[in-house]
């Protein structure tokens, strides 16, 4: 059995938590010409869960094509959420009232938000129903939009 010459070796470029964006910086190397291919994918979309415990999806290339597929995915990428809604407060203007910090986000409360029609609504449908609140992530402090 004769040895694979070192620059014919394939090797583990990096690692993705989803498909997606797997397939995205691969084709980002194939528009290029350089050869890659995917691992590990069907199991990451099967199941979320299994993707840590794998590795996730890993994106594999040649050893002499490292160097160049670094420098072509070491660029950022275009961010993919929409722009914000003009009424929608600009993320930079968004701050905790209690700890002043900016790191804040925009999603489903955590402790529970219930008004009383919402409560109802959940114990008929045997479903916590929850609003959705600013939460800071430094003091974990929950508000609504009026107060931020």
């Amino acid at each position: 059995m004769t040895a694979q010459p070192p620059e014919d070796r394939i090797v583990l470029l990096e690692s993705f938590a989803d498909p997606i964006t797997a397939h995205l910086a691969k084709s980002r190397l194939e528009a290029e010409q350089i050869p890659c291919f995917l691992t590990n994918e069907n199991l990451v979309s099967l199941n979320r869960l299994y993707g840590p415990a794998s590795g996730g999806v890993r994106l594999h290339v040649r050893q002499q094509d490292v160097a160049a597929a670094v420098d072509i995915l070491r660029y950022e990428t275009v961010s993919m959420t929409a722009s914000p809604a003009d009424d929608a407060t600009p993320a930079d203007e968004r701050h905790c009232p209690r700890c002043n910090s900016t790191d804040v986000a925009f999603g489903p409360a955590t402790r529970n938000t219930y008004s009383w029609p919402m409560l109802l609504l959940s114990l008929l449908l045997a479903y916590p129903l929850r609003g959705k609140r600013y939460h800071c992530f430094h003091c974990r402090h929950e508000f609504k939009r009026s107060e931020a």
